[in-house]
């Protein structure tokens, strides 16, 4: 009996993880077929067995999507604060294959090679090649047209994008993280990757040309191993990343950033306008659709609400009574901080962009070096009647974790 893919994830390029993963598959077992036992492999670790019944209309093929197995299996962490040149993000990638089992019935005895109490059984029908997916969504409007190749940075392609869904003109302010993602796939060789740094002054006159190795795309990668280190990276951006890679932002109106290798430009343009920072400002990090830490401060005003909610008991009061005795006694209170920031005006595509917080609500807020988890409770705009433009965006949220008093 043999297994015959007819179809599968792609080995050329990063999957989408929260989009179809699916393999086609035929057997020739013939009358005696049954169905197919499926096991999913991530990074060769057994994460789950499905049974996979055979096509309606057709008597040997088989359909298994296994993009619920890949999201709970990817992910996105936070880039340590102060982080320059290049660096690894080895949560948003994993490399994944299945195992296939066919389950017969000759002589109305149902038999099968898999075996649960086995995670490294080798008596499969069928075992597929690695491929790579990643901790990466689009919507289904972007769906339709998305190519990944518009991502993909390769030796000879012009004008790839950045793993970032903010504007090519954003401000920042000095001592700033900032990060932006790259990916690439193919074999990179040796074609002198570098992040190609301008910085201008406010008359637009160029003051310094400073560059940042991409040494993890210095050499051919071998392995799929190799591509899951290296593929998909963080490029520290933010003022305070390029003055700790050398870079000087003395009296720096402006910079911009581009990747470049011996052949040319390879990216996109982006522009960082520096502005001044004041003692309202909130700075918020949170995780883009391709799993990428994106970054925004909301320069407006900021209002603080502190609320207490305390649990009590009733108890007794003693034959001797005095002044200090307790009928009603707290067991514990429990402080809950609330916040509601603004940005100052705002465009339509700021707004977007600052909006897009929301798609997944996993957001921090950063005080004194130190990344703060919060839930967002709520996003409005506020809009002037005139052709119905935003003008502004404010975000209310509470701290992820209360602060709990002593027990009473």
């Amino acid at each position: 009996m043999a297994i015959t893919i007819t179809s599968q994830p792609t080995t050329s390029q990063i999957n989408l993880s929260y989009f179809p993963v699916v393999y086609e598959f035929t057997s020739n077992a013939g009358a005696d077929l049954v169905s197919c036992i499926v096991e999913v492999l991530i990074d060769n670790v057994r994460v789950s067995a499905k049974g996979v019944q055979i096509n309606v209309g057709t008597t040997n093929a088989f359909t298994v999507d296994i993009r619920n197995e890949l999201i709970k299996n990817v992910s996105s962490g936070l880039v340590t604060l102060g982080s320059y040149d290049t660096i690894q993000d080895l949560t948003n990638l994993c490399k994944f294959k299945i195992k296939i089992y066919e389950v017969t019935n000759p002589l109305g005895v149902i038999t099968t090679q898999y075996n649960p109490d086995n995670a490294n059984n080798i008596n499969f029908t069928k075992i597929t090649t690695n491929c790579v997916a990643g901790n990466w969504t689009e919507t289904q409007y972007n769906y339709i047209n998305f190519d990944y190749v518009d991502y993909q940075f390769s030796d000879s392609a012009t004008d790839r994008k950045f793993l970032s869904e903010s504007p090519l003109i954003k401000d920042i302010e000095l001592l700033q993280n900032e990060f932006l993602g790259i990916a690439s796939y193919v074999p990179v060789g040796t074609y002198g990757y570098k992040l190609e740094i301008l910085t201008y002054n406010a008359s637009n006159a160029l003051l310094n040309t400073d560059y940042i190795d991409i040494t993890e795309w210095a050499t051919t990668w071998t392995n799929l191993e190799e591509v899951i280190d290296n593929s998909y990276l963080y490029l520290g951006v933010g003022t305070s990343n390029l003055i700790a890679s050398g870079v000087s932002l003395t009296n720096v109106s402006y910079y911009t950033v581009r990747v470049i290798n011996t052949a040319g430009d390879r990216s996109e343009l982006r522009r960082y306008n520096i502005v001044e920072s004041c003692g309202t400002d909130v700075r918020l990090h949170w995780f883009n659709k391709f799993g990428k830490q994106e970054s925004l401060t909301f320069k407006g005003n900021i209002i603080n609400d502190i609320s207490y909610k305390s649990s009590s008991y009733e108890q007794a009061l003693p034959i001797a009574y005095s002044s200090s005795s307790k009928g009603t006694s707290t067991i514990q209170t429990v402080r809950s901080d609330n916040y509601t920031i603004y940005t100052k005006s705002i465009g339509r595509i700021a707004y977007q962009y600052a909006l897009s917080i929301m798609d997944n609500n996993m957001a921090y807020i950063e005080v004194n070096g130190y990344y703060h988890a919060i839930f967002i409770e709520d996003a409005n705009v506020i809009k002037v009647n005139e052709k119905d433009m935003p003008i502004q965006l404010s975000l209310s949220y509470r701290l992820a974790n209360k602060d709990k008093g002593l027990r009473g």
